[in-house]
């Protein structure tokens, strides 16, 4: 404030103050934006990637902020992370397999949050799933609740783990 105090008596303009928004993909960092400027100055998605360069966002005469993509570690020392990195969409879902991801969701959830799935879908769960053949079985029941199902009423389990991930990115199931 001394400064620029000290600067306006003399007649200089100072420029605006510059912060930048860093975070992972896929955590807000536009909708944060979007949010503090009062209206959509920068185009966001519930999806990785969206923002694909960086941009100045003018907040008033005093203050810019600039919007960066997300950025990631280059590698991952506990698979855990990536992991539950994917699962909250951080990395771009067209790089997994989703199925799969779901699978290892449901094992979390009944690890960390056990009455979120029995909640939101009505299905029974036992107390320990120990792998995901018995995480598969969840899947298969949340499948036949939602009526993702095949011809013939075969469980659709891709259809089923997209719902899956979408409920739990959305905090459909909770926040967690």
């Amino acid at each position: 404030e001394e400064k620029i105090a000290r600067d306006r008596r003399k007649g200089i303009m100072n420029r605006p103050v510059r912060a930048m928004v860093v975070g992972i993909p896929n955590v807000g960092k536009s909708t944060f934006i979007n949010s503090f400027v009062g209206k959509a100055s920068t185009k966001t998605g519930n999806k990785p990637g969206v923002t694909k360069g960086k941009q100045w966002i003018r907040i008033n005469k005093f203050i810019e902020l600039l919007d960066t993509p997300g950025i990631l570690w280059p590698k991952f020392e506990d698979p855990a992370v990536g992991i539950r990195l994917a699962m909250i969409g951080s990395i771009n879902d067209t790089i997994i397999n989703k199925t799969d991801l779901s699978l290892d969701l449901i094992l979390f959830l009944n690890e960390e949050y056990p009455d979120a799935l029995k909640k939101r879908y009505d299905i029974e769960i036992a107390d320990t799933l120990e792998d995901k053949q018995s995480a598969a079985k969840v899947l298969e029941q949340i499948a036949i609740k939602r009526s993702c199902l095949l011809k013939g009423g075969e469980p659709d389990f891709d259809r089923a783990a997209n719902l899956l991930l979408d409920d739990f990115r959305s905090t459909r199931l909770g926040k967690i």
